[in-house]
């Protein structure tokens, strides 16, 4: 899965290495973003405060993927 973050909402794309199809769009308005830990993975929990409908993400630390920089941007 492909994640971006613009100002105004969270998209998720399937793919791995190059967006694809959109799998989903989140506003960030109305988003509440929580991060577990659970080992060497990083958790984020994507909660639409508007329905209580939630979108569970999981990425490693590798700088590569950048989740580091996606949890950073919507939980800072």
């Amino acid at each position: 899965m492909v994640v971006g973050v613009t100002a105004d909402a969270v998209y998720g794309f399937a793919g791995a290495m190059k967006a694809g199809p959109l799998a989903f769009q989140i506003s960030r308005e109305r988003l509440k973003a929580t991060v577990h830990q659970r080992v060497d993975v990083r958790v984020l929990e994507l909660t639409d405060e508007e329905t209580g409908s939630k979108i569970v993400l999981e990425g490693n630390g590798l700088p590569i993927t950048h989740s580091k920089d996606v949890i950073s941007v919507l939980t800072g």
